[in-house]
Parts: structure tokens; sequence; C-alpha cells
């Protein structure tokens, strides 16, 4: 895959394509119903397949105090896309000028710079100056300019539609198990280890105190079972979020210890991958308390990683 930062919105793909369009914020299972057409649509015209989206959150544009914390940073959404079936990513700059665009506009420079073949959208999709464009739109162009239009139906998983909007909001209460279900895989954040106050090791768990990036979604404080990517292996880990109130903590730290671990970490890349929740964070009247708790849920921790395996 390629991925193409079209800031001033003017690439242009010469060869018959595919184009799928959206925010993708998070690819969760609805994207990648999308991206799943474009891969069939690539096989039977063998076309090139696009994804078309946008290199920040439109809101971030039109209401800024209203953007929603990111379930993939972008560098995370690029990484992600390169897994899978997809020849072209181009990013796009929502500035003022594509914010003012009239529907038709849009669709006409579509067509200008691209040699579309095959346009794939979700059934909610809309397009253009406040949003006026939709897939009605989309269907009238498509029979006047002679191209395949896509509207993918909306996946739904428990009987609910899956958006970006309700994987938010299962991360920030805790239900990281059912906000996996929607991506298809657990809810991670990434990082550097960076020095805390030490007060894991002291009580014999030793923890890795992670520097994360603030516009993520972050889960609902509590304690949580971890699965963890760092010096190019995986290990089990037992996370906290919170702010360690039994030390009269303030502000909101992660902190993992990994099970069966020993080494050096500081200042190494981390990816804390979130599974599911094993209890709310708790102030104990000691020290004592919490690590006697603690070895309670290093031992809850390791029934359910024996379950999963």
């Amino acid at each position: 895959m390629k991925a193409i930062f079209d800031k001033s919105g003017s690439f242009i793909c010469k060869e018959p394509s595919a184009v799928a369009l959206g925010t993708f914020d998070g690819i969760h299972l609805g994207h990648r119903a999308l991206i799943n057409e474009l891969a069939v649509r690539k096989k039977q015209l063998g076309c090139r397949s696009i994804i078309y989206t946008f290199m920040r959150h439109p809101l971030t544009r039109i209401k800024p105090d209203r953007v929603p914390p990111q379930i993939m940073l972008l560098s995370e959404k690029i990484r992600a896309f390169s897994l899978l079936d997809i020849d072209l990513l181009v990013l796009n700059d929502f500035n003022r000028q594509f914010m003012q665009q009239e529907p038709e506009d849009f669709a006409a420079q579509l067509l200008t710079n691209y040699n579309l073949k095959t346009l794939v959208v979700g059934y909610n999709f809309r397009f253009g100056h406040k949003g006026q464009g939709d897939v009605t739109l989309l269907r009238r162009i498509a029979d006047e300019k002679g191209f395949e239009l896509v509207v993918v139906d909306p996946v739904k998983k428990d009987g609910e539609i899956v958006s970006s909007s309700i994987i938010r909001e299962l991360i920030r209460e805790g239900h990281v198990n059912r906000a996996a279900e929607c991506l298809g895989s657990p809810y991670s954040i990434s990082g550097v280890i960076k020095h805390g106050y030490g007060r894991g090791k002291g009580l014999g768990f030793p923890t890795a105190n992670l520097d994360y990036p603030k516009q993520k979604v972050i889960p609902k404080p509590g304690v949580y079972l971890t699965l963890c990517r760092t010096l190019g292996s995986w290990h089990w880990g037992v996370t906290n979020v919170g702010s360690n109130p039994t030390f009269s903590g303030s502000g909101l730290n992660i902190e993992t210890h990994l099970l069966n671990f020993t080494g050096i970490l500081y200042n190494k890349r981390f990816r804390v991958f979130f599974v599911t929740r094993l209890r709310d964070e708790i102030q104990f009247p000691s020290p004592a308390g919490l690590t006697v708790q603690l070895r309670k849920d290093i031992i809850t921790a390791k029934n359910l990683i024996y379950k999963i395996l």
C-alpha cells in the first residue's frame, strides 16, 4: 500500500479505480465491510483499490470544541490500512475550501481526479457543504456519469449498529471486550515508557508507566487484563488506569505489570491491548491492602489467560 498525503487535493490516478469514501475513525467492522467491497471490485474489475479519507477528523475544522477522542491516531490508521488489501491510501486535508465545496462540485472533482469505476460508501455517508450530499444524490450522479455505486448496509453487533461513537462509549465505560468485538481486534494505546514513582516496584510489582497520547480514548479507570507489545515480543500484563488513590495520586496514569518479565523498559516503545476489565480502581487504607489485592488480580489474570489459550 502507498500512502498519499494530498494536501492540495491535486492527486490524480489515471488507472481504473474502486474508491471507498469515509472518515474511518477506528477501522471497525462497518469500515471493514466497505474495504471488503473494495477487494471484491479489485478482483472482479482488475482495478486499483483506493481509500479516500482525511489527515484530521473533519470536526477539527468544523467544530474544534467537539472533536472526539481518537480510536486511532493517523500513524495507527496508516499501519492498520497497510495490513489490508488496499493499493492507495489518499489522505486529504479537510481545509476550509474542502469544507465549503458544494456536493456536486466534490463529486465532479472526484471524477476528474480518478478514473472511477466503482464508488463505495456507507449507508449514512454525507458529503459537501454542511453535509448536504447524501446517498440519494450519489445514486443520481452515478447514473448520469456511468460508474457503479455500492452502498454498504450497517453492520450490527448485538442488535446495535457498529459505529465509532458507540465504540468510544464502550471504551470509556470500560467495556473493552465489547469494543474489541466491534473493532475486530482489541483496542490499544501506545507510547514510550517513562519513569514513575517506583511504588509498584516497592510493593513487589514493578510497573511500566506509559507516556500515552492524550488525544486517544482512555478506558474507564480500573484494572485490566492486557496483552502488550514491546522489545519485539508479546507479554501478558495487568494494567491499572487511574490516579493511584491509595497514594493520593493525581492525574491519569496507565501502568502495566508484565507477567513473567524481567528487564528495563524506560524510553522503550510499548503498546497496550486492552483485553478485559478485571475490577474498579480502589482506594485501600494502606499499601499492604493494595499488595494483597494485586496478588489476587494476578491470579485472576492468569486464570483468564489459561481460558483464552
